[in-house]
């Protein structure tokens, strides 16, 4: 998938982002690992992934494909120099639900396809593509309660 980073800003920016895991550690893309910023002396440079002005004030980026599925915050700096800097302007973020190749949304599960297991209960979620789940949701009926545990 492509584009999942954007954001609407003022023409011939030069705009980066950066994406924290739950912990706040940021990507490392050359290590291909989540860190506490600054390790190994590493810098914002080491960090950013640039977007790229597609006109009409609106700019993208890709999500690492190597990040593994779970829950991401996408922050948006706009460069005040030649290289990315701590001291850059932050413009926004943002979270994103990541499966591990694309953005899960609301609109994915609803509009693709659902197969319930009747032994199990478990529901898979479809892709687009209609054979990779993206999604395992297991309810489990209690005495008072239904508990619903996505995977």
């Amino acid at each position: 998938m492509a584009n999942e980073i954007h954001i609407d800003y003022e023409p011939n920016s030069n705009l980066y982002a950066i994406i924290r895991n739950g912990s706040g550690d940021v990507w490392y893309i050359a290590g291909q690992t989540f860190e506490a910023w600054g390790s190994d002396g590493h810098d914002a440079d080491d960090y950013d992934i640039p977007l790229t002005d597609k006109d009409g004030n609106r700019y993208t980026g890709d999500f690492d494909s190597s990040i593994s599925a779970g829950r991401y915050s996408i922050q948006v700096f706009l460069r005040a120099a030649d290289t990315p800097s701590g001291d850059d302007i932050f413009l926004g973020g943002r979270t994103i639900i990541w499966t591990g190749s694309r953005e899960l949304t609301a609109d994915k599960l609803l509009a693709n396809r659902a197969i319930q297991n009747k032994v199990t209960g478990a529901i898979d979620y479809y892709d687009d593509d209609g054979q990779t789940v993206i999604l395992t949701h297991t309810p489990a009926d209690g005495e008072s309660a239904i508990e619903r545990t996505p995977s």
